[in-house]
């Protein structure tokens, strides 16, 4: 089974580093940071073997994996997925930009 590559587009980035930070500076400890970022390397494993098993979102083009209180955005571009975004549903909607 081919492995694609998983890149993380600056935004997805920039969202997963928020909410992480968010997380250290809340609980004084980077424990929960480190179990989301575990999830997220078990998750993107999985994706990099098995590339449609997000749900396909409104516009065709974009899956979305749930995983817990979050949402990841991806599309798959011939060799490669890009995280597309790392969105946290305790957010306000109004803010999501997919």
């Amino acid at each position: 089974m081919v492995r694609k590559k998983i890149i993380w587009s600056p935004r997805a980035k920039n969202e997963l580093k928020i909410s992480l930070e968010y997380f250290n500076k809340r609980n004084g400890s980077s424990n929960y940071s480190l179990k989301i970022l575990k999830e997220i390397e078990d998750l993107t494993k999985t994706l990099s073997k098995s590339e449609f098993i997000g749900r396909l979102t409104s516009n065709k083009t974009t899956r979305v994996i749930p995983m817990t209180v979050y949402l990841i955005f991806y599309e798959i571009n011939n060799d490669k997925i890009e995280i597309l975004s790392f969105w946290d549903n305790r957010q306000d909607l109004k803010n999501r930009i997919l």
